[in-house]
């Protein structure tokens, strides 16, 4: 008879124990471990307002607005006119000084349109604000058009334009050196690679024009996000039917930069030189487009750049400051008061307490030269109130 003492029975039935409890942790590890590879990620959907009549999703998009302007001199209307500031001597210039004034009007609304289809890419999109008419207080389309796979057909930004690389400006007009005109067009577009993409498209020019304008534009964004690079030109005949039919070739040329400097700081600069046109840029339409020389015209050449730096201070804060201006290279002398200098500073704060409420005050500065020496001045403090939904 051999005799087991029952402490070593214990003992190995506790270390039994023991190691089919390290099976079993062992085994619902696995289980985790395989669940989330095998279980889809949660899709952030796009709220959506339905299915249209054709079958199209439609999702809304826009804002309400406020804006809020003292003025202790300037222009007739509210927002960035500094090309029209009243001059020096100018009888009516006590009907632009210290004024206030209120407007709901740059309130936006949009609808995008996303059709299925198994080969193919449709869609479209309808803009609007309340800034339209001679008195800026009807309904404006903005953006209408349609787009098929590469192609898009309608009405938006000029390709010309480079408003993602435009430094940030409460105005609702923009910043002078750049804008924001928005052409009917037809428009090809088509990405290099994953960061790389081109636009080229003929759009509207002026009304004189037999022939639309052409556009190019190449877009790279940096690594990591750190911001874009902007390339842009532009081709158009410029027509002059009242002088004996004369055409010549006005063309553009533009760089635009978005740059983040530090986490909390960013720099957002533009630059474009323009011959012979005063529809693309915001604040040439005072000039003419062209000097007629006999039976021929001259293109009048002018540079815009513009510059500006954003910084957050934290996450609801954030301040911008920056500089404008729009300089000609030929000046007019017969236009009166044509203008051969713009320029202007301004300075914001906003404050984004929620996602989608926004708050801001800026002031700007600005002067206007003209070609016979007169010279006006724009100083003023907008504030503005937005909600996203």
């Amino acid at each position: 008879m051999v005799f087991i003492a029952p402490w070593v029975n214990a003992e190995d039935h506790q270390q039994q124990q023991v190691e089919e409890l390290r099976a079993e942790i062992a085994q619902l590890k696995q289980l985790i471990i395989n669940k989330n590879m095998v279980q889809p990620q949660p899709k952030k959907e796009v709220p959506t307002l339905g299915l249209s009549k054709s079958g199209a999703n439609v999702q809304l998009y826009g804002f309400i607005r406020g804006d809020v302007a003292y003025q202790f001199e300037g222009a007739k209307g509210m927002f960035n006119s500094i090309h029209s500031v009243a001059l020096e001597g100018d009888a009516n210039k006590n009907a632009t000084e210290d004024r206030l004034d209120s407007t709901l009007t740059t309130t936006r609304i949009g609808l995008d349109f996303k059709t299925p289809a198994q080969d193919a890419d449709i869609g479209g999109k309808i803009e609007m604000d309340f800034r339209g008419g001679a008195d800026k207080d009807t309904v404006r389309l903005r953006h209408v058009y349609m787009t098929y796979n590469n192609w898009l057909i309608g009405q938006t930004t000029s390709s010309f334009l480079s408003t993602e690389t435009a430094p940030e400006m409460l105005d609702f007009n923009t910043a002078l050196g750049g804008g924001t005109t928005r052409t009917p067009m037809l428009r090809y577009n088509k990405k290099i690679n994953s960061n790389t993409q081109y636009f080229i498209g003929i759009e509207k020019g002026h009304d004189d024009n037999r022939l639309p304008m052409a556009t190019i534009k190449l877009s790279h964004k940096f690594a990591d996000g750190d911001g874009l690079v902007t390339a842009r030109s532009l081709l158009q005949e410029v027509r002059l039917r009242d002088i004996n039919d004369a055409t010549e070739l006005g063309w553009g040329a533009a760089l635009g930069l978005r740059y983040k400097l530090t986490p909390s700081l960013q720099l957002s600069t533009n630059y474009s030189h323009v011959s012979g046109d005063n529809k693309i840029l915001l604040a040439s339409s005072t000039n003419q487009r062209y000097i007629q020389q006999g039976s021929g015209i001259n293109l009048i050449d002018f540079d815009a750049f513009q510059i500006g730096a954003t910084y957050h201070l934290n996450e609801k804060f954030r301040s911008s400051v920056g500089f404008g201006t729009l300089v000609y290279d030929d000046e007019d002398p017969i236009t009166k008061n044509a203008n051969k200098k713009l320029q202007q500073g301004w300075v914001n704060m906003m404050y984004k307490p929620y996602k989608a409420l926004t708050f801001g005050a800026e002031y700007v500065y600005g002067e206007r030269n003209t070609v016979n020496g007169l010279e006006g001045e724009d100083s003023r403090i907008g504030m503005m109130a937005k909600y996203d939904f």
